[in-house]
């Protein structure tokens, strides 16, 4: 092949990233009208406290002790009238245990369960929100985990939202605090996927189930159509729970829908860059359902598109080349930062975050086709397929 083919190949390249990274861009802007907010207040405000329904929030803690009494606190002391709380505590080993007893002491609406051993099939998580789902009694199901605080006026506007939009089940992106660099690289990739990469209207118009998706910090549900599905019984062996226990729920013809909820609860996620990349290396592979090939092409398409137009530029490649392809992911990151309140120089970590994902990409399949499996809190996990 001579150096013109390979120019041409090239600029073919190149147009094939920025045609991608176009597309990308619109359903960003189109997210930013369709990506629907948790409710203000003005909207329940005249509502008599006698009309509001039962709500069972579930919390599972394992471990939490950094942050259980926060959450648990801020849960006990919501503007609700007909609400109670039970918080699992998962074997945890560290002083969950004792805070939780201290709390239960404070709060007489909350109930503290001691969880049983986890069964052979079972991911931890998915065992210990189905022991709580057995506690609960409420119309309305909220699972959220230990590391969220909630405004006072969450769960009002969680049964508002639920209510003016007929939903069965959604979930809510949260406040995330982000400390480490580690946090502020890789955490805001999860929002890129959420934002970039998927038009938010079609989670509730669309009855595919490739149009899914769920954050497992915040899931709320209308009981009888948890119960229809058989509830995380349906994902008992699922590592990413939230988006498959979401995707049997559009499935079964359930209506669904993933929003926006930064202005009423707060998380930090992980607290290291070691957390961060464990975390995410666990859900990765999982994610895609153990699929190697559609894994490898996302990876491939997070070096082509992220990182090698950096390299070019650094490299000396014409500006004509790589300055649209990086301004475009940048402006995609400006506006995933402004929307959920992020630093607004997130808009050049875009190389860095792709360039990290994919080192938890091949970890996390490493990890799956290890003797040992997943490892996250003490627990190994196979490779499975996912129920």
């Amino acid at each position: 092949m001579n150096i013109p083919d390979l120019l041409d190949l090239m600029d073919l390249y190149h147009l094939v990233i920025t045609g991608t990274l176009l597309v990308l861009l619109g359903v960003t802007v189109a997210n930013l009208k369709f990506f629907r907010r948790l409710p203000r207040a003005e909207v329940w405000s005249a509502r008599a406290d006698s009309d509001w329904p039962r709500v069972s929030v579930l919390v599972p803690a394992r471990n939490e002790e950094r942050c259980i009494s926060a959450c648990v606190e801020s849960l006990c002391q919501q503007n609700y009238p007909n609400y109670h709380i039970v918080v699992l505590n998962d074997g945890s080993t560290d002083a969950t245990g004792t805070l939780l007893a201290d709390l239960q002491t404070r709060y007489q609406h909350l109930t503290v369960v001691t969880g049983s051993p986890l069964p052979d099939g079972w991911v931890g998580k998915s065992w210990a929100c189905h022991q709580l789902s057995q506690q609960a009694t409420g119309e309305y199901l909220l699972f959220t985990d230990a590391d969220t605080v909630h405004q006072p006026d969450t769960l009002r506007a969680a049964v508002t939202m639920a209510e003016q939009d007929n939903l069965d089940f959604f979930s809510l992106i949260p406040y995330e605090e982000l400390g480490t660099f580690g946090e502020h690289a890789v955490i805001p990739m999860v929002h890129m996927l959420y934002f970039s990469y998927l038009p938010n209207n079609l989670i509730v118009q669309n009855r595919r189930t490739s149009f899914s998706a769920a954050n497992g910090q915040f899931m709320w549900f209308r009981r009888q159509a948890y119960e229809d599905v058989g509830g995380h019984t349906a994902v008992h062996n699922a590592l990413v729970e939230d988006v498959f226990l979401a995707k049997v729920m559009k499935g079964a013809g359930k209506r669904i829908a993933l929003v926006d909820g930064t202005h009423y609860v707060w998380c930090r996620m992980y607290t290291s860059a070691r957390e961060v990349t464990d975390g995410f290396s666990k859900n990765f592979f999982p994610g895609t359902g153990y699929n190697l090939p559609f894994t490898t092409l996302f990876m491939v398409h997070l070096v082509t598109a992220y990182v090698a137009p950096l390299g070019f530029l650094l490299a000396g490649a014409s500006l004509a080349y790589v300055v649209p392809q990086l301004a475009i992911a940048g402006a995609m990151r400006w506006m995933i930062a402004r929307r959920f309140q992020m630093p607004w120089w997130h808009a050049f970590l875009q190389p860095a975050t792709a360039a990290w994902s994919i080192l938890i990409g091949v970890n996390s399949i490493r990890w799956a086709f290890s003797k040992k499996g997943a490892q996250w809190k003490g627990r190994s996990y196979q490779h499975r397929r996912t129920i």
